[in-house]
């Protein structure tokens, strides 16, 4: 089993609702599950709309490329598109940010968006 945290966002529709039902969605496919709250934060590069974010840590047997290959046809089943992106619609965005204890997106985990989810689940846990 491996380890993962996930970070997941919203900044379009229904934001809370967005990332709530990824949340249930990755409750469903992942063991040993913790996750943080859901909370708003600023768009990264400081214009659009604020997201709503939350950090799931679970477990599963999954390999990486077949988990990511999951997610992503996930986003794409929310209505995420190419060109949604481009318009900076972001209906749900799910990324692995940390996977078997190695930081794959470290850019991300450094990030305000993540680091509020990630810390409030470290806490919980001491």
């Amino acid at each position: 089993m491996k380890g993962v945290y996930l970070s997941l966002g919203s900044n379009f529709g229904d934001r809370r609702s967005n990332v709530e039902n990824a949340l249930l969605r990755m409750e469903e496919i992942l063991k040993d599950v913790r996750k943080s709250e859901v909370y708003e934060t600023k768009a990264v590069h400081g214009f659009g709309p604020a997201y709503f974010n939350a950090v799931i840590y679970g477990t599963t047997d999954l390999e990486y490329e077949e988990f990511n290959i999951f997610l992503k046809g996930y986003e794409k089943g929310c209505g995420r598109t190419p060109e949604s992106k481009l318009r900076n619609e972001v209906v749900i965005d799910l990324d692995i940010v940390v996977w078997d204890n190695e930081i794959v997106r470290p850019i991300d985990f450094a990030r305000e968006f993540f680091q509020i989810g990630y810390k409030e689940m470290q806490i919980g846990n001491e």
